[in-house]
């Protein structure tokens, strides 16, 4: 239960730091990109995340990059 609060933390948090920051850019799956952060670092961004996606089945969250 106590992972299950974190992870929905983690998930608030990310959600919150993108919409603050004003430009997040979702670049493709974290399959696609399984060093999310060092390939948004590397297009000029501050920070990448791996968010998970609802519309899709677990395991397929998006590689997503903030300024």
């Amino acid at each position: 239960m106590s992972l299950l609060k974190f992870i929905f933390a983690l998930i608030v948090g990310v959600l919150l730091f993108c919409q603050g920051m004003g430009a997040q850019v979702c670049v493709g799956s974290c399959k696609q990109y399984p060093d999310c952060d060092f390939t948004c670092k590397k297009q000029h961004y501050a920070i990448g995340f791996c968010v998970p996606n609802p519309s899709l089945p677990p395991g397929n969250d998006r590689c997503c990059c903030g300024k």
